[in-house]
């Protein structure tokens, strides 16, 4: 009986590593995005494509843009002006214990990056 919550925590820290490296390289990818198109919607669509990518089902994902949080709702907008700061929060769905029939529990792993658009940019 002892070993059974040694075992979880072993087997769940695969997922959840995995998972949490793909929160922070969602962010990091979805600000670098937006940045280069002045457009939060093109970094959407970079980190949905991440999540296709990992065979994670679109609603294991969310970004909140400039603030927002990303679990509880709201997408937030940003400034898209010379010199303004990009912030993403990627939030990525870990469950807690996978089995042939299905998930067991889960937590919300989340990870930021920020991005800032460059002063001498042509915003035209």
């Amino acid at each position: 009986m002892l070993m059974i919550p040694a075992a979880i925590a072993v087997l769940g820290f695969g997922p959840w590593s995995e998972r949490s490296v793909l929160a922070g390289a969602a962010a990091a990818e979805a600000a670098r995005a937006a940045v280069i198109s002045l457009s939060t919607a093109t970094g959407d669509g970079v980190a949905a494509d991440m999540s296709l990518n990992y065979g994670l089902d679109p609603t294991e994902m969310r970004l909140g843009w400039c603030g927002a949080v990303p679990v509880t709702g709201g997408a937030g907008t940003c400034p898209m002006s010379r010199g303004a700061t990009v912030e993403v929060t990627a939030s990525v769905w870990v469950p807690l214990v996978t089995t042939p029939w299905g998930e067991i529990g889960g937590v919300w792993v989340s990870r930021s990056h920020a991005e800032n658009i460059d002063l001498y940019r042509s915003l035209g």
